[in-house]
Parts: structure tokens; sequence; C-alpha cells
């Protein structure tokens, strides 16, 4: 078994449960062929069952777990929860939800550990991997054991676990709770998809603070409208305790809609560049190394230099500025912390080159893939690039096709070339994807070209730049692998863009 498969194991000292304890905690309506088991770890995928596990049968969108409660009990499984009655051989808890069934479980399995820690929800469309690291980075700074978990990786008590999903399932979302409260964390820090507040993955979760960052399309494919994509995000804030605090971005309207779901006794942060905010920045001087600001905090002021590049990483130190206020840590710490930061990986990184024969081209890989996202990033580099912009990007398989043109205008606005490409096409043909991108760059002045390997985008894109120009690859950011119909490969565009660069130096490439 692989740790990504098994995460968190037993912790040290968690032992065994009663059958009968997760029973009362449930409250079924029906139970079938009772008796009373030790309970060894809770699964909902059979193929992850181990003997004394208690398996939960949850319907998904394309399968239902209660055709697998039958394999489940083959591998071990002690006891089944499902939301009808099975013909298995095992006591079977009848539930209206196993999905929320799952959640309650968890948390009792775990002894609910979100109550010894800080916990740290960040929400939001676009910025919520850089604003979790800059959080970490300032509680960590503030001499505090962090925990982290998202959209790169899970990390806690010196583990490093690859993530899977941008927020995980409640089993080791608990479970690693769990484990940092034994290996003595006091915070952690966790992006919220919109995803698993809308299928209860972060149920029962007890959040110190709640984030917001800002709302664009995206997930469309899934939540149908905007009206449903914002109330999946608000159900972060509405879930939120009395003594909690919200963090809000003031520039965004849709912050409205999540004050608007926050309960008695639920404090407000807002920060961003409005004068209205409690936590702002002032002065701001874009660079391409970084940004000067002046940070305005409720008890005073700091001329700041982030080491990051853009106006939207400005609004993301501004919220973890925010979120770390909110914890207890100085205004003082915080500003040092962000002073310190470096890029995140994948998020505007900077791939290194030589400066040669072949003159100096700044290269970025960033994980922009919505039409906001690309806006913001594209629109930064343009600013401040000495020539050119380039822009290398594609669109995701079977996701929110809505977006595609709207993310290929993004790109026209303001590059000179741009490089339609695969991202992830999954299930789907390529080129059919790149034909509902082209819509995009009707009208405008930046010339598409088409080229479905994604390496091989990259060497033309990185080939066709002159001294002083900038390249944007963009779409896929942090991640080392493609996904296809039906097969997942090695692929880095930090590689493929450090490679190209070279052989652009050695004279290999031509345009």
């Amino acid at each position: 078994m692989t740790e990504l498969a098994y995460p968190s194991g037993l912790p040290s000292g968690q032992g065994f449960v009663r059958l009968r304890e997760l029973r009362d905690c449930l409250q079924p309506r029906e139970v079938l062929r009772w008796r009373d088991l030790a309970v060894d770890g809770l699964a909902f995928h059979s193929a992850e069952v181990r003997p004394g596990n208690l398996f939960f049968a949850i319907r998904g969108s394309r399968n239902d777990g209660s055709a697998y409660a039958q394999q489940a009990v083959a591998r071990g499984a002690v006891a089944v929860v499902a939301e009808e009655a099975l013909a298995v051989p095992v006591p079977v808890l009848v539930v209206d939800s196993a999905r929320t069934a799952l959640a309650d479980a968890a948390r009792y399995y775990y002894r609910d550990p979100s109550r010894a820690l800080s916990v740290v929800g960040i929400t939001g469309t676009n910025g919520k991997t850089t604003t979790a690291h800059l959080i970490r980075a300032c509680l960590q700074a503030d001499r505090r054991q962090v925990g982290l978990l998202g959209t790169i990786a899970y990390e806690f008590g010196g583990r490093r676990i690859p993530a899977a999903n941008t927020t995980p399932d409640p089993v080791r979302i608990h479970g690693y709770l769990r484990e940092m409260v034994d290996r003595f964390a006091s915070a952690c820090v966790m992006e919220v998809s919109s995803h698993s507040l809308d299928q209860d993955r972060v149920r029962g979760v007890r959040f110190a603070t709640a984030v917001f960052t800002n709302l664009t399309q995206d997930h469309l494919d899934y939540h149908t409208s905007m009206a449903a994509y914002r109330r999946a995000k608000a159900r972060l804030f509405s879930g939120l305790q009395a003594g909690a605090t919200a963090v809000l971005n003031r520039d965004d309207p849709a912050s409205m809609a999540m004050a608007d779901e926050l309960g008695p006794g639920v404090g407000v942060l807002w920060y961003g560049f409005s004068p209205d905010a409690d936590i702002r920045a002032e002065n701001v001087q874009p660079g391409p190394d970084g940004t000067r600001f002046t940070m305005v905090l409720p008890h005073g002021r700091v001329e700041m230099f982030l080491r990051l590049v853009g106006l939207h990483n400005v609004q993301n130190a501004l919220a973890a500025a925010a979120a770390a206020v909110s914890l207890g840590t100085s205004e003082l710490t915080v500003a040092s912390a962000l002073e310190d930061a470096r890029a995140v990986p994948g998020r505007l990184e900077v791939v290194e080159a030589p400066i040669g024969r072949g003159g100096r081209v700044r290269t970025f890989v960033d994980y922009a893939h919505t039409p906001d996202a690309l806006d913001q990033v594209c629109g930064t580099l343009a600013r401040l690039s000495e020539g050119r912009l380039l822009v290398v990007f594609g669109c995701g398989g079977d996701r929110d096709r809505g977006k595609r043109a709207p993310m290929a205008a993004a790109v026209a606005r303001h590059a000179h070339a741009a490089w339609l490409t695969s991202d992830n096409p999954r299930s789907e043909d390529p080129e059919a994807i790149l034909d509902e991108m082209e819509p995009g760059f009707r009208g405008s002045a930046c010339a598409p070209h088409r080229i479905v390997d994604r390496a091989e985008a990259i060497r033309a894109a990185i080939a066709a730049a002159q001294p002083g120009d900038t390249v944007l690859i963009a779409g896929k950011g942090h991640e080392t692998y493609q996904i296809f119909k039906d097969s997942v490969v090695p692929f880095d565009d930090r590689h493929e863009a450090t490679r190209a660069l070279a052989a652009r130096e050695a004279g290999w490439l031509h345009r």
C-alpha cells in the first residue's frame, strides 16, 4: 500500500473504537444484523479497505459505493454505513447521507482534533495556494508548529505527501489534524475548495479563521452557475462559530455574500486596496522582481518589499497578514515574514536561464487556469516586460468548457503572440479543445499559434522570443504530469522551459 492510500494510519495511542460508539454518533435510522465490534479505521473506497475497517457506501456522480459493499466486506470490513439496506453478512447502519456520516465518524474516530488546533481555511477562485503558504510563513515566524493542507502537498510533522486534491477527504483531514496535534502542532492552514464544501469534506472542522480571496468563473461544469458556485464558497463562512474571524476581500463584491452568512460573535477583518479595508496596501510600486508598498495595519504602517510579482500577490499578502493578525501574531512579525517570503512553486515562478549570446528572456511558469487569473498574470507581465509578452497555455479537458474562449480573450488582451496547446486533455480531443479556445482571439492583434504537443509549444515560444521579451507558460504550474484519456505521463513546464532555454542559448532552437 502506498503512503497516499493510507496517509495517516492510526496515530500513536489511537487504538480501536467500538461500533456502538459510532452508531450512537451517527444515529442511523435503521440498523441491520447488529452486533458490537471493534472498528479499526474508516474507508470509503473498497480498494483501500483493511481488516477491521468500517466501510461507507457513498453515492458519487459516477459510482455508487453500495455496489462495492460486498467487495469491501471481502477485504475485511466489519460493518457498512449506507443509505439503503444492503445484503451483506455484516452489520449495516442505514443513514440519510453516507457522505455526512463519513465526516461525522471521522471527527469522532480521531477525537475531534480541530478543537486542539487553530485551523485557518482559505477559499476563493484564485490565490488560495500562495495565501496559504504566506499564512504559514507568518505563523512559523511566530515560532509555531504549523501544518499545511493544500493544492501542492500536505505537509506536517516532517512529512510531505503530494496532494491528490486541493482539500482531501474527511478521513484524511481529521486523521492529518490528529497527527498534527499528536506531533505538537498548534495551527493548520488549509485550502478549502468549493467541491470540498459542497461534498461536506470539511464538515466537523472547527475553523478559527476563514479567508476569502475572490470569486471568478471556474468549475461551472460542476456547480452549473456562478450563484451555486458562490453559495458553495459561502458555506465555509456560515459554519464559523462565535469567536472565529472571517478575513474578507474588500475589493471583491462577492465578499458581501460571505459576510451575510456570518453568525453572531464572528469577527471580520477586511483587507485589500480599498481605503475602507482594515489591512490595506498604499503607494504600490510594482517591479519585475517584486512590489514595494506601504502596508497599513490596525496599529500602524510599514514600508514593504514583497518578493512576489504582481498586484494579485499584494492582495494575497494582505489576506495572509489579516489571517495571522487574527490569530494573535504581532504586526511586526507579520511584516518581517512577508518580506522574507519567496514564490510558491508554480506561481509566477521564474525559470532561470544563462544570459549569453541569446540575450535575456524572462520566463515564468504559473498555475493560472481561469479567465481572471490569466488576465491578472498576463496584465502584470505585459506591464513589466521590457519587450513583448509571449504566452503558452491550454484548457483542461472534461472541465468547464464555458471558460475556454474567455481564457483565450484574457491572453489576447495582453500578449503579442500566444501558443495554444494541451493542458490536461483527459478524455477530450485536444484539437477540439483548441477549437473552443480560438474564438477568444477574434478581433485582437494577438497572433495565435496551434501546437498540441505542449513541449513543442514551449520550445516554439522560447525560440520566437527576442532579447527583452517575457514568456509565460500558464495553466499547470507546479504539476509534474499530463493527464490523457488512457494515461498519465510525466511532464513539468519548468523542466521543459529550462531545456528549451538551454537549447536556445546553445543555438539549437530556430524560429
